[in-house]
């Protein structure tokens, strides 16, 4: 009888278990929504100016957690090395995920910071300020509590981090009432489309910035930086709050290097001009393969070559963008020029979202400057004859 009563318990603490773990993930875990606004033409600038250049330049950064702090030091390196802005020497700004939320900060206009809630003494540059926003919220963003991570067995039956931490922490970046249409420079922000799986451009210049579903920018940015797994997708909701099916999310999936993407929708809209590319990685993930011997590998099963086989794809896409570009660049020599800059995450390693190592990423910075010390002097001294 004793057995039969512990079976009885066992069971009803199983199914008890059971039921928590199943309204935790599918009742009480929080989406992202927010209102979807219509924006009016009187809040979209035209790119006129940009069809009278000769050459247009664009900065594109990758995606990578924590680790945009990378390309945030070496655009750092380069403007102190031109002694202005990358924003005065840019005509156009795109990233992935953590390069969207970079893309977009560097252009934030000084008139709009002082609202901001972080700290502006002693800060010289919008690369600077962003780079403090980077160390003082990493934590809070990539952090949760234990139970979450129990109940959700660490990010396998419900986003691995809280999208409201997201939130939040954009909305202290920007604020709640700045405008995506106000930045300086002509920004292009790729989000993927979950309801259709296209990627989705928001554009804040032209007659297309009106196919937004949003004029806020904080809630643009979420949109195309809530990693699947990591965070929730963010759902736009129009005013009779009815579901539109514009679910958004992160597009580092389908294209964390948007390189070729954004090079043929500039050259669409903007025929016939001279285009220079200059790509900023956040680190290139080592392969798991790297640390074995043949004597080892030669038993692997999926369960093995399933680590290799993630990491080997996202190599494997930005490997893509630069071929693309190497094509372009062969076709129409005189016409399409580009530079990419990464380094590989190895001694130390740091993972996207490990922000107990985010002081590390200096070192990987200083690297790969150091690997590429030539070409940045030839960047450098490019924008500034642009520049002049």
């Amino acid at each position: 009888m004793k057995i039969k009563h512990s079976v009885v318990i066992f069971f009803l603490l199983v199914v008890a278990l059971g039921l928590l773990v199943f309204s935790y993930n599918y009742v009480f875990v929080r989406g992202i929504k927010f209102d979807s606004q219509p924006i009016t033409e009187e809040l979209i600038k035209s790119n006129e100016a940009l069809e009278k250049k000769e050459t247009i330049n664009i900065l594109i950064i990758e995606g990578g957690g924590v680790r945009g702090l990378i390309p945030l030091y070496v655009i750092q390196h380069i403007e102190k090395q031109l002694g202005k802005p990358v924003e005065e020497v840019f005509d156009v700004f795109s990233g992935v995920s953590t390069g969207a939320i970079i893309a977009t900060s560097l252009n934030i206009p000084l008139s709009q910071l002082g609202r901001l809630d972080f700290d502006h003494d002693n800060i010289s540059s919008r690369s600077e300020r962003l780079i403090k926003v980077y160390e003082k919220e990493s934590e809070f963003l990539f952090s949760v509590p234990w139970y979450h991570n129990v109940l959700t067995l660490n990010g396998y039956l419900s986003p691995q981090f809280m999208g409201t931490h997201l939130s939040e922490v954009l909305e202290r970046n920007y604020s709640p009432v700045m405008n995506f249409t106000s930045l300086n420079n002509y920004v292009i922000i790729p989000s993927l489309d979950v309801h259709n799986g296209r990627l989705h451009l928001f554009k804040n210049r032209g007659i297309k910035a009106l196919d937004l579903p949003t004029n806020t920018l904080y809630q643009l940015v979420a949109a195309a930086s809530s990693a699947e797994a990591f965070f929730t997708p963010v759902d736009f909701v129009g005013p009779d709050k009815k579901i539109t099916h514009r679910y958004f999310a992160d597009a580092a999936i389908t294209a964390n290097d948007p390189a070729n993407v954004i090079l043929h929708d500039v050259i669409k809209n903007f025929p016939g001009k001279n285009y220079y590319l200059l790509i900023l990685g956040s680190g290139i993930h080592p392969v798991h393969t790297m640390g074995f011997d043949y004597r080892s590998l030669k038993s692997w099963g999926k369960l093995r070559w399933f680590h290799d086989a993630i990491f080997s794809m996202t190599r494997s896409m930005d490997y893509q963008q630069i071929f693309s570009l190497e094509i372009a660049e062969s076709l129409a020599p005189s016409r399409v020029k580009y530079d990419y800059l990464n380094v590989e995450l190895i001694d130390p390693f740091v993972g996207p979202f490990d922000y107990k190592s985010i002081d590390k990423l200096k070192i990987l910075s200083d690297r790969l400057i150091d690997e590429n010390e030539e070409e940045i002097d030839k960047i450098v001294d490019y924008l500034k004859g642009e520049g002049s």
